[in-house]
Protein backbone atom coordinates (compact mmCIF):
# COMPACT_ATOMS: atom_id res chain seq x y z
CA UNK A 1 0.00 0.00 0.00
CA UNK A 2 2.72 2.20 0.55
CA UNK A 3 3.88 1.97 -2.79
CA UNK A 4 1.44 2.69 -4.31
CA UNK A 5 0.28 6.16 -1.65
CA UNK A 6 4.22 7.04 -3.17
CA UNK A 7 3.48 6.37 -6.92
CA UNK A 8 -0.08 8.56 -6.51
CA UNK A 9 1.69 11.36 -5.09
CA UNK A 10 4.25 11.62 -7.26
CA UNK A 11 1.86 11.88 -10.11
CA UNK A 12 -0.31 13.99 -8.22
CA UNK A 13 2.21 16.35 -6.75
CA UNK A 14 1.39 16.11 -3.52
CA UNK A 15 4.67 15.15 -2.06
CA UNK A 16 8.08 17.12 -2.07
CA UNK A 17 11.02 15.41 -4.30
CA UNK A 18 12.65 14.99 -0.87
CA UNK A 19 9.83 13.21 1.16
CA UNK A 20 9.43 11.06 -2.30
CA UNK A 21 12.75 9.78 -2.16
CA UNK A 22 12.59 8.95 1.49
CA UNK A 23 9.84 6.79 0.98
CA UNK A 24 10.20 4.97 -2.51
CA UNK A 25 11.71 1.51 -2.48
CA UNK A 26 14.76 0.35 -4.05
CA UNK A 27 14.57 -0.33 -7.33
CA UNK A 28 15.98 -3.86 -6.62
CA UNK A 29 12.73 -4.39 -4.80
CA UNK A 30 10.17 -2.67 -7.72
CA UNK A 31 11.49 -5.09 -10.24
CA UNK A 32 11.23 -8.13 -7.92
CA UNK A 33 7.59 -6.99 -7.04
CA UNK A 34 6.90 -6.34 -10.36
CA UNK A 35 8.72 -9.78 -11.46
CA UNK A 36 6.64 -11.65 -8.89
CA UNK A 37 3.12 -10.33 -10.51
CA UNK A 38 4.31 -10.96 -14.19
CA UNK A 39 4.99 -14.56 -12.92
CA UNK A 40 1.91 -15.11 -11.28
CA UNK A 41 -0.14 -13.45 -14.07
CA UNK A 42 1.69 -15.78 -17.29
CA UNK A 43 0.57 -19.18 -14.84
CA UNK A 44 -2.61 -17.94 -14.54
CA UNK A 45 -3.28 -16.91 -18.13
CA UNK A 46 -0.88 -19.36 -19.74
CA UNK A 47 -2.73 -22.95 -20.77
CA UNK A 48 -1.24 -25.70 -20.13
CA UNK A 49 0.16 -27.06 -23.46
CA UNK A 50 0.70 -30.73 -21.90
CA UNK A 51 -2.80 -31.12 -20.89
CA UNK A 52 -4.17 -33.68 -23.53
CA UNK A 53 -1.17 -35.58 -22.46
CA UNK A 54 -1.74 -35.78 -18.64
CA UNK A 55 -5.05 -36.82 -19.29
CA UNK A 56 -4.30 -39.48 -21.19
CA UNK A 57 -1.74 -40.48 -18.60
CA UNK A 58 -4.20 -40.49 -15.73
CA UNK A 59 -6.78 -42.00 -17.31
CA UNK A 60 -4.48 -44.57 -18.39
CA UNK A 61 -5.55 -44.32 -22.36
CA UNK A 62 -3.88 -46.52 -24.76
CA UNK A 63 -2.01 -44.86 -27.71
CA UNK A 64 -1.33 -46.67 -31.15
CA UNK A 65 2.60 -45.89 -31.89
CA UNK A 66 3.80 -46.28 -35.50
CA UNK A 67 7.54 -47.26 -36.51
CA UNK A 68 8.36 -45.21 -39.11
CA UNK A 69 9.07 -48.09 -42.84
CA UNK A 70 6.58 -50.59 -40.70
CA UNK A 71 3.09 -51.19 -41.27
CA UNK A 72 2.41 -52.79 -37.89
CA UNK A 73 0.77 -50.77 -35.45
CA UNK A 74 1.77 -51.35 -31.48
CA UNK A 75 0.32 -50.12 -28.70
CA UNK A 76 1.67 -47.80 -25.27
CA UNK A 77 0.80 -46.20 -22.12
CA UNK A 78 2.31 -43.50 -20.92
CA UNK A 79 4.40 -43.43 -17.84
CA UNK A 80 5.45 -39.69 -17.18
CA UNK A 81 5.55 -36.71 -18.14
CA UNK A 82 9.23 -34.77 -17.45
CA UNK A 83 8.97 -31.13 -18.45
CA UNK A 84 12.21 -30.26 -16.64
CA UNK A 85 14.14 -32.50 -19.17
CA UNK A 86 11.40 -32.38 -21.79
CA UNK A 87 11.02 -36.05 -22.46
CA UNK A 88 8.07 -37.93 -22.18
CA UNK A 89 8.16 -41.44 -20.56
CA UNK A 90 6.38 -44.49 -22.33
CA UNK A 91 5.74 -48.19 -21.15
CA UNK A 92 6.82 -51.05 -23.20
CA UNK A 93 5.55 -51.22 -26.90
CA UNK A 94 3.17 -54.28 -27.28
CA UNK A 95 3.60 -56.22 -29.30
CA UNK A 96 7.06 -56.44 -28.54
CA UNK A 97 9.97 -55.49 -31.28
CA UNK A 98 13.52 -55.37 -31.53
CA UNK A 99 14.26 -53.30 -34.18
CA UNK A 100 14.12 -49.74 -32.71
CA UNK A 101 17.06 -47.81 -31.75
CA UNK A 102 18.14 -44.49 -30.09
CA UNK A 103 17.59 -41.63 -32.59
CA UNK A 104 14.65 -43.63 -34.24
CA UNK A 105 11.31 -41.55 -35.09
CA UNK A 106 7.99 -43.07 -34.00
CA UNK A 107 4.50 -41.27 -34.27
CA UNK A 108 1.90 -41.63 -31.42
CA UNK A 109 -1.90 -41.10 -32.45
CA UNK A 110 -4.96 -41.34 -29.73
CA UNK A 111 -8.37 -41.45 -31.69
CA UNK A 112 -10.99 -39.24 -29.63
CA UNK A 113 -14.90 -38.79 -31.09
CA UNK A 114 -13.75 -38.63 -34.77
CA UNK A 115 -10.45 -37.01 -34.17
CA UNK A 116 -7.11 -38.12 -33.24
CA UNK A 117 -3.62 -36.64 -31.67
CA UNK A 118 -1.02 -37.15 -34.18
CA UNK A 119 2.69 -36.41 -33.46
CA UNK A 120 6.29 -37.86 -34.03
CA UNK A 121 8.92 -37.60 -31.80
CA UNK A 122 12.76 -39.35 -31.79
CA UNK A 123 13.40 -42.04 -29.07
CA UNK A 124 16.25 -40.66 -26.86
CA UNK A 125 16.72 -43.47 -23.99
CA UNK A 126 15.76 -46.97 -22.96
CA UNK A 127 14.36 -47.63 -19.50
CA UNK A 128 16.55 -50.87 -18.77
CA UNK A 129 19.69 -48.23 -18.88
CA UNK A 130 17.81 -46.56 -15.60
CA UNK A 131 16.50 -50.38 -14.07
CA UNK A 132 13.18 -49.17 -15.68
CA UNK A 133 10.72 -50.52 -18.49
CA UNK A 134 9.57 -48.65 -21.41
CA UNK A 135 11.59 -45.87 -23.84
CA UNK A 136 11.84 -41.61 -23.51
CA UNK A 137 11.24 -39.85 -26.53
CA UNK A 138 11.39 -35.67 -26.66
CA UNK A 139 8.43 -33.95 -25.45
CA UNK A 140 6.20 -32.39 -28.15
CA UNK A 141 5.20 -29.03 -29.00
CA UNK A 142 1.76 -27.64 -29.95
CA UNK A 143 -0.40 -30.95 -29.41
CA UNK A 144 -3.66 -30.53 -30.63
CA UNK A 145 -7.10 -32.94 -31.35
CA UNK A 146 -8.10 -32.74 -35.74
CA UNK A 147 -10.40 -34.25 -37.51
CA UNK A 148 -9.41 -37.83 -38.66
CA UNK A 149 -9.71 -36.85 -42.54
CA UNK A 150 -7.55 -34.12 -43.88
CA UNK A 151 -8.28 -34.72 -47.61
CA UNK A 152 -11.24 -34.15 -49.01
CA UNK A 153 -12.14 -36.50 -51.31
CA UNK A 154 -12.99 -36.47 -55.02
CA UNK A 155 -16.36 -38.65 -56.38
CA UNK A 156 -15.38 -40.85 -58.95
CA UNK A 157 -18.32 -42.76 -58.84
CA UNK A 158 -19.64 -42.11 -62.46
CA UNK A 159 -16.45 -43.32 -63.89
CA UNK A 160 -17.24 -46.62 -64.07
CA UNK A 161 -13.72 -47.44 -66.23
CA UNK A 162 -11.79 -46.88 -63.23
CA UNK A 163 -11.08 -50.02 -61.23
CA UNK A 164 -8.82 -50.79 -58.16
CA UNK A 165 -7.19 -54.05 -56.87
CA UNK A 166 -7.00 -55.22 -53.78
CA UNK A 167 -5.58 -58.76 -52.10
CA UNK A 168 -6.61 -59.15 -48.51
CA UNK A 169 -3.38 -61.13 -46.77
CA UNK A 170 -3.88 -64.90 -47.05
CA UNK A 171 -6.85 -64.28 -50.60
CA UNK A 172 -7.35 -63.93 -54.02
CA UNK A 173 -7.10 -60.42 -55.48
CA UNK A 174 -10.45 -58.83 -55.85
CA UNK A 175 -11.52 -55.93 -58.19
CA UNK A 176 -13.86 -52.97 -57.42
CA UNK A 177 -14.86 -49.93 -59.25
CA UNK A 178 -13.06 -46.71 -57.67
CA UNK A 179 -15.71 -44.59 -55.97
CA UNK A 180 -13.91 -41.41 -54.41
CA UNK A 181 -10.01 -40.48 -54.34
CA UNK A 182 -7.72 -38.38 -52.14
CA UNK A 183 -4.55 -37.84 -51.43
CA UNK A 184 -4.26 -40.00 -48.34
CA UNK A 185 -6.46 -42.82 -49.75
CA UNK A 186 -9.62 -44.29 -51.51
CA UNK A 187 -12.89 -45.40 -51.45
CA UNK A 188 -14.18 -48.26 -53.61
CA UNK A 189 -17.24 -51.11 -54.54
CA UNK A 190 -16.58 -54.69 -55.15
CA UNK A 191 -19.08 -57.09 -55.41
CA UNK A 192 -20.26 -59.78 -52.91
CA UNK A 193 -19.51 -60.15 -49.52
CA UNK A 194 -16.08 -59.90 -48.31
CA UNK A 195 -16.85 -58.97 -44.98
CA UNK A 196 -15.17 -62.20 -44.16
CA UNK A 197 -11.50 -60.88 -45.93
CA UNK A 198 -11.56 -57.53 -43.98
CA UNK A 199 -10.99 -56.52 -40.26
CA UNK A 200 -10.42 -52.49 -39.56
CA UNK A 201 -6.32 -52.09 -40.00
CA UNK A 202 -5.67 -54.61 -41.53
CA UNK A 203 -3.29 -54.23 -44.24
CA UNK A 204 -3.90 -54.95 -47.54
CA UNK A 205 -0.29 -55.79 -49.63
CA UNK A 206 -1.55 -55.40 -53.41
CA UNK A 207 -3.33 -52.09 -54.04
CA UNK A 208 -3.79 -50.64 -57.61
CA UNK A 209 -4.84 -48.56 -59.76
CA UNK A 210 -4.55 -46.60 -63.06
CA UNK A 211 -6.13 -43.02 -63.50
CA UNK A 212 -3.83 -42.57 -66.68
CA UNK A 213 -1.54 -44.16 -69.19
CA UNK A 214 0.75 -42.16 -67.19
CA UNK A 215 -0.33 -42.85 -63.87
CA UNK A 216 -0.16 -46.39 -62.18
CA UNK A 217 -0.80 -46.40 -58.40
CA UNK A 218 0.81 -49.85 -56.86
CA UNK A 219 1.39 -49.49 -53.09
CA UNK A 220 -0.10 -51.27 -50.25
CA UNK A 221 -3.20 -49.80 -48.07
CA UNK A 222 -4.74 -49.93 -44.90
CA UNK A 223 -8.60 -51.13 -44.18
CA UNK A 224 -9.83 -47.75 -42.32
CA UNK A 225 -13.86 -48.50 -42.82
CA UNK A 226 -16.07 -51.31 -45.08
CA UNK A 227 -19.32 -52.32 -44.61
CA UNK A 228 -22.20 -54.46 -47.09
CA UNK A 229 -24.95 -52.68 -49.25
CA UNK A 230 -27.90 -54.27 -50.86
CA UNK A 231 -28.61 -50.77 -53.53
CA UNK A 232 -28.58 -51.44 -56.41
CA UNK A 233 -27.16 -54.94 -55.72
CA UNK A 234 -25.15 -56.62 -52.86
CA UNK A 235 -21.25 -55.55 -52.34
CA UNK A 236 -18.99 -54.67 -50.52
CA UNK A 237 -17.75 -50.51 -49.57
CA UNK A 238 -14.23 -50.52 -48.51
CA UNK A 239 -12.80 -47.29 -47.41
CA UNK A 240 -8.35 -48.07 -47.64
CA UNK A 241 -5.44 -45.62 -46.36
CA UNK A 242 -2.01 -45.18 -49.26
CA UNK A 243 0.38 -46.69 -47.13
CA UNK A 244 3.35 -46.60 -48.67
CA UNK A 245 3.34 -44.36 -51.77
CA UNK A 246 6.07 -43.02 -53.62
CA UNK A 247 6.65 -38.92 -53.44
CA UNK A 248 6.75 -39.21 -57.33
CA UNK A 249 3.63 -40.92 -57.39
CA UNK A 250 1.96 -38.67 -54.41
CA UNK A 251 2.67 -35.36 -56.78
CA UNK A 252 1.77 -37.33 -60.10
CA UNK A 253 -1.61 -38.08 -58.20
CA UNK A 254 -1.76 -34.40 -56.53
CA UNK A 255 -1.67 -33.17 -60.56
CA UNK A 256 -4.36 -35.16 -61.34
CA UNK A 257 -6.80 -34.44 -58.32
CA UNK A 258 -6.06 -30.77 -59.12
CA UNK A 259 -6.81 -31.23 -63.07
CA UNK A 260 -10.19 -32.78 -62.68
CA UNK A 261 -11.26 -30.78 -60.18
CA UNK A 262 -11.04 -27.87 -62.68
CA UNK A 263 -11.91 -29.87 -65.34
CA UNK A 264 -15.57 -30.00 -63.98
CA UNK A 265 -17.82 -26.97 -62.80
CA UNK A 266 -17.28 -25.52 -60.04
CA UNK A 267 -19.56 -26.62 -57.11
CA UNK A 268 -19.13 -25.51 -53.60
CA UNK A 269 -17.68 -29.12 -52.22
CA UNK A 270 -15.19 -28.30 -55.21
CA UNK A 271 -14.80 -24.67 -54.43
CA UNK A 272 -13.37 -25.52 -51.07
CA UNK A 273 -11.28 -28.56 -52.44
CA UNK A 274 -9.51 -26.40 -54.59
CA UNK A 275 -8.57 -23.75 -51.93
CA UNK A 276 -7.41 -27.33 -50.50
CA UNK A 277 -4.87 -27.58 -53.17
CA UNK A 278 -3.84 -24.22 -53.59
CA UNK A 279 -2.09 -24.19 -50.16
CA UNK A 280 1.64 -24.30 -50.19
CA UNK A 281 1.94 -27.66 -48.08
CA UNK A 282 -0.73 -30.84 -48.08
CA UNK A 283 -0.76 -33.24 -44.61
CA UNK A 284 -0.29 -36.75 -45.55
CA UNK A 285 -0.97 -38.08 -42.18
CA UNK A 286 -4.41 -39.72 -42.87
CA UNK A 287 -7.21 -40.32 -45.50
Amino acid sequence: MAILQTMWQKISGKASDSETTQIEPPLSELNKALASLSAISLSTTQPDQYLLLRRLHAQRQLIEVKINGNSQSYQTLIMAIDIDRGLLWLDDLFPSQRQLKVGDNITLRHHRNGEQLCFSSPIVAWGDSFGANGLAILLPEGLSYQPRRQHLRCDLSQNLSLTVKIRPVGHEPSYGNLQDLSLGGLGLRVAGNLLGQLRHGALLPVCELSLSDELLIRCSARVRAFSITRAPHRCTLISAEFVDISVERHHQLQQFLYKTIHSNSQSPSQQILSQQFDQPELNLRTA
